[in-house]
């Protein structure tokens, strides 16, 4: 029965991601990148971000509409500047996680990150979002605390990250986080008609 619970929300959380939605703005990131805010999101803070002592810029999100003054959904864009040492995109997406230990360390970090008692919801693994491969874990915490959804990939040689969060339990509990990280893109290419 749990198994055919599952299938039904990822089916709801697929079709979630093709309806239109209406964006209330584009964004531009550090190091040429863009992504479009569904309506009621917006910055919180400088759009340039904030740098922090271990290398990576982040720039929070945060939701406005009614639905999220009980969901509190918020999101962080994490970027680094220095590029990753590799062959092109994809395969540094893959090097991300190659190794258990660095499989291990990253739940355990996503774990901590949620509170105590979190579960993982879905695990650490490579899924295409949009146009991009991600590796993407989703935890599930304990009542009253926010639930998170950790994304990383590599665009044009820099890693960036994203963590969401948000009170909502039910399947669709990410899907304004899911629709940011479809729209990311770089200016060039976005200035150039390419999406």
């Amino acid at each position: 029965m749990r198994t055919l619970a599952l299938v039904v929300a990822r089916a709801i959380a697929g079709v979630l991601l093709v309806l239109p939605v209406a964006h209330a703005e584009t964004v531009s990131l550090p190091y040429d990148l863009m992504i479009d805010l569904p309506e009621g999101w917006r910055v919180d803070g400088p759009e340039q971000g904030k740098l922090g002592t271990d290398g990576l810029r982040r720039v929070q999100l945060i939701c406005a509409t009614e639905a999220c003054e009980k969901t509190q959904e918020t999101c962080t864009v994490l970027m680094r500047r220095k590029p990753i040492e590799g062959d092109d995109d994809a395969a540094k997406v893959r090097a991300l996680y190659e190794s258990p230990f660095q499989r291990y360390l990253r739940l355990r970090a996503v774990l901590r990150n949620t509170r105590r008692d979190a579960e993982i919801l879905k695990p650490l693994e490579l899924v295409k979002i949009g146009e991009r491969d991600w590796y993407r874990v989703e935890t599930d915490a304990r009542h009253n605390y926010k639930s998170g959804f950790f994304a990383e990939t590599v665009v044009n040689g820099l890693y960036v990250g994203t963590i969401c969060k948000s009170c909502e339990t039910g399947a669709v509990r990410h899907q304004d986080g899911l629709r940011i990280l479809t729209s990311l893109k770089l200016r060039a290419l976005k200035a150039a008609g390419a999406h």
